[in-house]
């Protein structure tokens, strides 16, 4: 290349072609290691078929390790397939608390169960490796173009699932997809989170105890089990209005949450910086909001040392080593499924999950708008959630206009006020699992997963011991459930 096709007016580099290596050829290539990545690689190789999961990260967890937001909010016992699976054997090592409404996990132990469960299962992971470029043969996906310090690479496979969070490889193939809210683009607020260690927790909850009208009336938000080992601390309400005013705190905080607490250890996890008015799909976006979580953070540990007793001798274990992003791009598929449809518990023919979690109508936890926590917050201030079920069904996973590809967790094809409902890592590490079980039988069948049969699915999914709702229900009375998508 030459200096003067460098500097053109087109503001444009012109690259030369070339000859890219293929370096692995699948059945299932899983672009993502996070929750829904780890799910999604554990039900295609627990299903038979050749599979690689791809990170850019040093290790897998996402959300859950990298972010550090170490708690589900379902109780163990609602679990299903792989999570409740994961959750206990978590509970075994002393490294998660069952029996409560949450739980709450060590997010080490988190990332090295799952990296022994995916090669226990017979499934390659390759880290430190962005995708940047889908292989298209027509609509079709057949592959990725992946970067990292080999080079740039090929990966060939049957069935690609997208589980970037971001529906990165939706975008990239031409799939169908929105990103934000429907009517305005804004994408809920990022975070950077942060561990202090050196905490009397018996300190801290017994103050809880003593000023109950400063904290959440939502019992799954703010749990003071302390003999369980099962704490969770969201409020603060008079202290964070006080910080605000003295210029100690940002104006967009309005409470202080703490959560994924080890009890006997003294470890918490805070979870309070807000960076609104940003984008998850734009690097200078991300630096931006990380830059500002950070700075935020530091005058959140400050209040926290300051007003709240039992921290006085805390101290900074680490942060958050992504900033954590809630929401960017979601498919759309041959169904779009509605908050509307959660609330009135629909039931689907084609359901491949039942999902359990604490909602209630309406219900943001963190609104696009801001506002979180503040007097007028009802989320927070008064309201309290039920622990219901809603199930999804199989026209979520396929994005349309591009076939070969699948989706799970964050950008399944929900709206806006849905996608609250099924945001959470629990549900993305199960649902996660449903693509891994459809990507492998579509990939023994040598066919795009849109067109597969969902009984067959049905049948797969439910051996791998995923509860399938009302359909799985008729399943095993023997009754026939033949809806399929195609």
């Amino acid at each position: 290349m030459t200096e003067s096709e460098i500097l053109t007016n087109e503001k444009v580099v012109r690259e030369p072609s070339r000859a890219t290596p293929i370096v692995r050829e699948v059945d299932v290539l899983v672009c993502g290691g996070g929750l829904s990545g780890i799910g999604a690689a554990l039900g295609a190789a627990r299903a038979g078929a050749r599979t690689l999961i791809v990170e850019r990260n040093a290790g897998l967890g996402g959300a859950a390790t990298a972010t550090l937001m170490n708690t589900w909010n379902v109780p163990v016992e609602r679990m299903t397939g792989v999570a409740q699976e994961i959750a206990h054997k978590l509970a075994e090592q002393g490294a998660g608390v069952v029996g409560g409404p949450t739980f709450p996990f060590n997010p080490e132990q988190f990332k090295e169960l799952s990296v022994q469960l995916i090669s226990e299962a017979g499934a390659e992971i390759l880290n430190y490796t962005w995708v940047v470029d889908p292989i298209m043969v027509g609509n079709r996906l057949r592959g990725v173009i992946v970067q990292n310090k080999s080079g740039r690479q090929a990966i060939l496979a049957k069935t690609v699932i997208d589980t970037t969070g971001d529906a990165d490889i939706v975008a990239l193939a031409g799939g169908e997809h929105v990103k934000g809210r429907e009517k305005d683009g804004k994408m809920r607020p990022m975070s950077v989170l942060f561990r202090l260690g050196g905490v009397d927790i018996k300190r801290a909850v017994d103050y809880c105890r003593q000023n109950p009208q400063n904290f959440t009336a939502d019992p799954n938000f703010h749990i003071l089990d302390i003999d369980h080992g099962l704490v969770r601390l969201s409020g603060f309400f008079d202290i964070a209005e006080k910080a605000r005013a003295a210029g100690e705190l940002p104006d967009e905080i309005h409470y202080i949450r703490m959560e994924g607490i080890d009890v006997a250890r003294g470890v918490v996890m805070v979870n309070n910086s807000r960076v609104y008015g940003v984008d998850g799909t734009n690097a200078w976006d991300i630096t931006r909001a990380d830059l500002q979580a950070r700075r935020q953070n530091r005058m959140v540990f400050d209040v926290i040392r300051k007003y709240i007793p039992g921290f006085e001798k805390a101290w900074v274990i680490d942060s958050s080593a992504n900033i954590g992003v809630r929401e960017t791009r979601r498919a759309r598929g041959p169904k779009l499924v509605s908050q509307d449809d959660f609330q009135s518990q629909r039931r689907w023919p084609d359901s491949v999950v039942r999902i359990w979690r604490h909602m209630a109508a309406g219900r943001d936890w963190h609104k696009a708008d801001g506002g979180e926590g503040a007097p007028g917050d009802a989320v927070y201030r008064t309201a309290t959630t039920q622990l219901t079920w809603f199930e999804l069904p199989w026209g979520i996973f396929t994005p349309n206009r591009v076939e070969g590809l699948l989706v799970a967790g964050r950008t399944l094809s929900v709206t806006h006020d849905a996608d609250m409902w099924t945001r959470g890592q629990y549900c993305c590490l199960v649902t996660g699992q449903v693509s891994g079980v459809a990507a492998a039988l579509a990939a023994s069948r040598d066919m795009s997963p849109s067109v597969i049969e969902v009984a067959d699915l049905q049948q797969s999914l439910r051996a791998q011991d995923i509860d399938i709702g009302e359909a799985g229900e008729r399943l095993a009375d023997g009754g026939e459930c033949r809806a399929a998508v195609k």
